[in-house]
């Protein structure tokens, strides 16, 4: 076990149910804590309702409502938000150490008793609304969410995470509350903190917490044979290559790639490293940044991603191409030929050797605040994997040579299988 990573001994925590997590960070007196559920949207049954019911729980609680949270959260300094991905939903509570207590207090009580009023769970709703419209106005968000459906579908990541306006216009309190009450059916709530704190203290108050009877549902077992809804496969949609038709405009958007591997995948380090070499690090370097970009001139910019996404569902392999449509096809033309290239021939000991020490030089700005420390003990316990142990990633990422790199891409990268997504900008009226 990595310093720091606490399974806590406490009887009444572990016969709860509650995963905790609690690490020490020393340096400014700051705590943050994260209480949260898996399934995200994922597991939601309107589109967009996860998103909404995640950012609800902060609108008001049985004893309070979001005007005095908001002022009781700058009366001490703290930072109070609630939000939803595909993977999970719930609290973040931020303050100063000498109120971590209180931190804790209010991530259990925004958890079990959220009042989801319907006013603001409509401002929500209308609020995420926004937000997709805004999204919608840029033509590469388009293109990259038609390139998502076409790997994803029918799996929800193939759809944005606020769902549609049509679904946001219908969505109510009662389906806010819906959400949030079969995540606490099902149980497997989680608790993180990290910050200038003493480990056993923390472990005593979460005793203590779970001990009163309005926050019982956060750690009953009564929820471990409770199944979540099935989750589709992401099936994608059929065809190689689409086009989004986008408004007039001197820029298209490319987008190709396909689905590679989970979080906990054996391969996962290989495919971030060899996402360096092909273009996933700093600045302009990469094979596909230094052909497409610096040497052919053929796009504005070129990025690079093996593990978008990678969580509990697969990843994917994206490269994003922003070019003139005049170019668009040779620009795609020269991915996909590195794109065989590096699969064919292998990646070289000098190209590994630069992105092990660019990934490992970039490890400590990962870990340096409690925030930092307390999200990455949250990715630890939902997938699994010791993601806050960076002796564990140090090893893993030395560990890696040419022979295995290359086998990785051999194994999660098909040239002749790439989805394509071009969004292509139509040509101006006369």
């Amino acid at each position: 076990m990595s310093a720091g990573l606490r399974t806590p001994p406490a009887a009444a925590v572990e016969a709860a149910g509650l995963a905790v997590r609690i690490r020490r960070v020393p340096g400014p007196g700051i705590v943050a804590v994260r209480g949260w559920f898996p399934g995200g949207a994922r597991l939601e049954a309107i589109p967009g309702q996860a998103l909404v019911a995640g950012r609800a729980l902060s609108e008001g609680t049985r004893l309070r409502d979001w005007r005095r949270i908001a002022d009781e959260a700058e009366a001490l300094g703290a930072s109070v938000a609630s939000s939803a991905s595909f993977e999970a939903h719930g609290m973040s509570v931020d303050a100063r150490a000498a109120h971590w207590s209180e931190a804790l207090e209010w991530t259990f009580e925004l958890l079990a008793e959220p009042s989801f009023p319907e006013d603001r769970c409509r401002w929500v709703a209308r609020q995420a609304a926004a937000e997709l419209e805004s999204l919608a106005d840029q033509p590469e968000v388009r293109t990259a969410w038609a390139f998502l459906e076409q790997l994803y579908a029918p799996h929800p990541r193939s759809r944005p995470l606020q769902g549609s306006a049509e679904d946001l216009a219908r969505l109510t309190a009662l389906d806010c509350a819906a959400f949030h009450g079969d995540a606490l059916r099902r149980g497997a709530a989680a608790v993180t903190v990290a910050g200038d704190l003493d480990e056993e203290r923390v472990l005593r108050r979460l005793e203590e917490l779970l001990a009163e009877p309005r926050f019982e549902a956060l750690g009953a077992r009564a929820g471990a044979g409770v199944e979540p809804p099935p989750v589709p496969d992401p099936e994608g949609l059929p065809g190689r290559r689409r086009e989004v038709p986008l408004p007039p405009g001197d820029q298209a958007h490319l987008y190709l790639g396909g689905l590679t591997v989970r979080r906990a995948d054996p391969d996962r380090h290989a495919l971030e490293l060899l996402g360096v070499v092909l273009g996933a690090g700093a600045g302009l370097t990469g094979r596909l940044p230094e052909r497409v970009r610096e040497r052919e001139g053929l796009a504005y910019s070129v990025h690079v991603q093996t593990l978008a996404g990678a969580g509990l569902d697969p990843g994917r392999l994206v490269v994003y191409v922003g070019t003139s449509p005049a170019t668009l096809e040779r620009a795609e033309t020269a991915v996909a030929e590195e794109l065989r290239r590096v699969v064919e021939e292998g990646v070289t000991p000098e190209e590994v050797e630069v992105a092990r020490s660019y990934l490992l030089g970039r490890e400590p700005f990962r870990r340096e605040s409690a925030r930092q420390w307390a999200d990455l003990l949250s990715e630890a316990v939902l997938y699994g994997v010791p993601e806050d142990d960076p002796e564990w990633r140090r090893r893993a990422l030395e560990a890696l040579d040419t022979r295995e790199v290359t086998a990785a891409a051999r194994r999660h990268i098909d040239p002749g299988a790439l989805k394509v997504t071009a969004g292509v900008p139509e040509s101006p009226g006369p």
